[in-house]
């Protein structure tokens, strides 16, 4: 008679915890997901009746926040848009006065018996004066473009 040939990892048997079990063969798994998104500050009519239902108030809650938000941003717009103003204001009466200060340094150094003085600073200034004006506001340029640099620039 011969001996059955043993394996070197013991057979399992069924324990307390494989009661019940399903067969592993037909158990499946079935997952359903749902989702949604939306453009804008406010979600569409339907979503905002679904909050609704889980929070009463919800709905008033949003449109409070989005009122909020809203103002905020406002305020905010018109406060850079007033530090942009004031700072270009600031600029140009500085190089106003600059300007005229250069050109009364000239009229003194000629009155010195300096011309060669007066011409450089009293040209210089107009010069540069005039170069600044015409950079700025080119034909072809808008205050934006002159401030882009070109490698920033779109290609078309």
């Amino acid at each position: 008679m011969r001996k059955p040939r043993r394996t070197k990892t013991p057979a399992r048997q069924a324990g307390p915890t494989d009661q019940g079990k399903a067969d592993p063969l037909r158990e499946a798994s079935v997952v359903i997901e749902r989702g949604a998104y939306w453009r804008g500050p406010l979600p569409p009519p339907a979503v905002i009746e679904e909050f609704r239902e889980l929070v009463p108030d919800a709905p008033e809650r949003i449109f409070r926040q989005w009122e909020g938000e809203s103002e905020h941003r406002r305020a905010y717009e018109k406060a850079a848009l007033e530090a942009s103003i004031r700072r270009d204001l600031i600029g140009q009466i500085s190089a106003t006065l600059f300007a005229l200060s250069a050109l009364a340094v000239a009229v003194v150094a000629l009155w010195m018996g300096e011309p060669w003085v007066a011409g450089v600073i009293g040209g210089g200034t107009i010069v540069s004066v005039v170069g600044a004006f015409l950079y700025r506001r080119g034909p072809d340029r808008t205050k934006d473009e002159a401030s882009d640099s070109p490698q920033t620039k779109p290609r078309r």
